[in-house]
């Protein structure tokens, strides 16, 4: 960097303007090491610094933290990265669920038929109807940005998401390396259980029971019904 300025330093491109630094990846702010750092490690694709920070949260065990972050960065063995890693070949990339479609993130977490059902179904457990985003970054915050539903419930909506993914990550898992299959209805009521458990571990005011959370999500989430 100070070679470039003492190359650049006498350099007048147009004489009744005065030149300045612009750092083009944040124009307002200029140059920042974190910012240079995410944008080499990013693999040209653009991660929103929002969307980053906004996946940490004491309820969250780190491990699942950890994993959605990889999520979000499409960093996990999904079939199309180990295609592109040459790990496997592409004639064995399709989705664990026999969709015939090339695995990939968006795919599963989003699109693919079995999985795509779960979020029907967690949907119809907070009674409310949406379409949902296919691309995994815009999902994660269109479902815990829910419209209609108020600021408070946003923390309890990322919990559920959470779940879900995790779930879902392991039922894949589940059917690669164990040859085991559950229906999606039995995902649902793993992230049900798991978004309970992380609640109440971490939440000292949440004093509702299993029961009330799986009958009664949206009181317990201090939703006037």
């Amino acid at each position: 960097m100070r070679e470039c300025f003492v190359l650049l330093h006498n350099v007048v491109l147009q004489e009744n303007i005065h030149d300045t630094w612009r750092w083009l990846l944040d124009p307002a702010h200029g140059y920042t090491v974190r910012e240079a750092y995410c944008f080499l490690t990013n693999n040209g694709n653009f991660v929103d610094r929002m969307l980053v920070d906004d996946i940490w949260h004491k309820q969250i065990p780190s491990k699942v933290t950890l994993f959605v972050w990889c999520l979000l960065r499409n960093r996990h063995p999904t079939k199309d990265n180990l295609v592109r890693r040459r790990v496997i070949q592409v004639h064995d990339s399709d989705c664990v669920a026999g969709c015939s479609v090339l695995e990939t993130a968006n795919h599963l977490f989003t699109d693919c038929n079995i999985f795509n059902s779960l979020w029907a179904q967690v949907l119809h457990w907070l009674g409310i109807s949406s379409v949902l985003s296919g691309n995994i970054r815009q999902h994660f915050m269109q479902f815990s940005n829910m419209p209609g539903l108020p600021r408070a419930t946003h923390s309890f909506l990322k919990t559920i998401w959470f779940a879900s993914v995790w779930d879902i990550w392991k039922e894949r898992n589940n059917r690669v390396f164990q040859n085991m299959a559950c229906d999606s209805s039995i995902i649902v009521e793993k992230v049900k259980l798991n978004s309970f458990l992380w609640l109440k571990s971490s939440q000292v005011l949440f004093s509702y029971s299993y029961h009330e959370w799986w009958k009664h999500l949206l009181p317990c989430m201090g939703v006037q019904v």
